[in-house]
């Protein structure tokens, strides 16, 4: 069966990367070796000053640095520098400027799950981020697959969380980047990820649906639980256990929706939070400590691992250019399966 065929006017894909737009001036005194990160601005992002625009799409990166990267080097999609104050459109490019850092250590071992004409799968592993951050852009999954297929925009079409290792689809073409990104809007994607939780789960299967919105609290990317009536997106969450450990239980989780870290939310809201979790297992506390140095070992001894037990093992989809129903595995990683064995 052919794929079914795509809006001709579907909305182009989000720009991210590090080509600039066509026409761009380049202002002088920009050091030739500075860092281009190109960004388009989202439907739900339009109307955030430009400053607290970019401090939420680099999390890590505080107001006060932001509101300094823009006033020296953020510009339009022409070369016309942006001013902190600005306030961002939908659609809107934005190209950011850095200067070059010395990025820490991240694990560039990728491996290629599957690749054709159209589409690449990877097995991401933990560690690696996937987009530049405040902190990384050379050692990115971006930048890997930059150097894995020279001459091409290959173009990620999710993203996990930088400690979330697995599966992930990228699109080699521009039409199948608009299929895939589109199945993923309309839910038609379907993905299965393995997790170690603290406790032992008793029933076999249980959901968790449980809206979702940002804290709101000194973490500026936490989530929690919140009713609808308070800002809550739908977010459901169908776990089942695949086995039961002493003190833990592995499990597999399938969202329903794609909240920003809805599957490390749901569990622990559910009593059974990742084992390794820093923001959502042990408080704010832990998180803060472990942001710019590796955790002591008091810290590590709580962790019991260096990162959340999450992995993306399976995804299920329709090819773009064939139309064939395609089911991509990644098994679970040598250091959750090491975890599961010193625990049976």
């Amino acid at each position: 069966m052919p794929p079914p065929r795509r809006p001709a006017d579907d909305p182009p894909a989000p720009l991210r990367g590090s080509r600039l737009p066509e026409g761009f001036v380049r202002a002088e005194g920009i050091p030739d070796d500075a860092i281009v990160t190109v960004f388009s601005v989202r439907l739900e992002q339009s109307g955030h000053r430009l400053d607290r625009w970019l401090s939420l799409e680099l999390p890590r990166l505080s107001r006060s640095r932001a509101q300094r990267i823009v006033e020296a080097w953020a510009f339009d999609a022409r070369g016309r520098q942006l001013r902190p104050a600005h306030r961002v459109r939908a659609g809107e490019t934005v190209v950011v400027f850095r200067p070059r850092w010395e990025e820490p250590e991240v694990p560039r071992d990728v491996t290629i799950v599957h690749a054709d004409d159209h589409v690449v799968a990877v097995d991401k592993p933990a560690g690696l981020p996937v987009h530049p951050t405040a902190r990384f852009h050379q050692n990115t999954l971006t930048a890997v697959l930059g150097e894995r297929f020279p001459g091409e925009r290959v173009v990620l079409a999710h993203r996990l969380d930088r400690e979330t290792s697995g599966v992930l689809l990228a699109a080699r073409t521009p039409a199948a980047e608009r299929a895939l990104k589109c199945d993923f809007a309309e839910r038609r994607v379907h993905k299965t990820y393995l997790a170690v939780v603290h406790g032992e789960v008793r029933d076999e299967r249980f959901t968790v649906d449980a809206p979702m919105a940002l804290e709101g609290g000194e973490v500026n990317v936490k989530m929690a639980v919140r009713p609808e009536s308070r800002g809550g997106l739908p977010s459901l969450t169908r776990v089942e256990v695949v086995e039961r450990l002493r003190g833990f239980t592995l499990v597999a989780a399938h969202p329903e929706t794609g909240r920003q870290h809805q599957i490390r939310v749901h569990l622990a809201h559910a009593g059974f939070p990742l084992v390794g979790d820093k923001l959502y297992a042990h408080g704010d506390e832990v998180f803060l400590r472990c942001l710019d140095a590796p955790p002591d070992a008091e810290t590590a001894a709580l962790l019991r691992l260096p990162r959340h037990a999450l992995h993306a093992h399976a995804i299920a989809f329709t090819h773009p250019a064939t139309g064939a129903e395609t089911r991509l595995l990644a098994p679970l990683p040598a250091d959750l399966r090491d975890f599961c064995d010193a625990h049976r």
